[in-house]
């Protein structure tokens, strides 16, 4: 029976991270914040409940985590750029009202 939840759990956490891993594709941040919200207990609950038994999913969810990172951070440099040509327009706008 036990064994049946160790692959059960496995197959939850591997769903989970590519869910994750599809919403920051498709730039869904808000849908990732709330999968990223259940994930950390989900996480710990399986780990603490099986540990080493999930060994054998941790490389996978270690490359997803990887690229949701790549992900988050374009889109914080994308929004960084954003936001100074937002300043610069700011700044050219003030001037030419002077």
């Amino acid at each position: 029976m036990r064994d049946l939840s160790v692959e059960q759990t496995k197959l939850n956490l591997l769903a989970h991270s590519k869910n994750m891993l599809n919403a920051a594709e498709s730039r869904q941040w808000q849908e990732l914040t709330e999968l990223d919200h259940l994930w950390h207990p989900m996480l710990e609950n399986a780990v603490e409940e099986y540990g080493e038994a999930l060994s054998g999913i941790v490389e996978q969810i270690l490359e997803d985590n990887e690229i949701i990172a790549k992900y988050l951070q374009e889109a914080q440099q994308e929004t960084a750029s954003e936001m100074q040509q937002d300043t610069h327009i700011a700044a050219s706008i003030k001037e030419y009202l002077k």
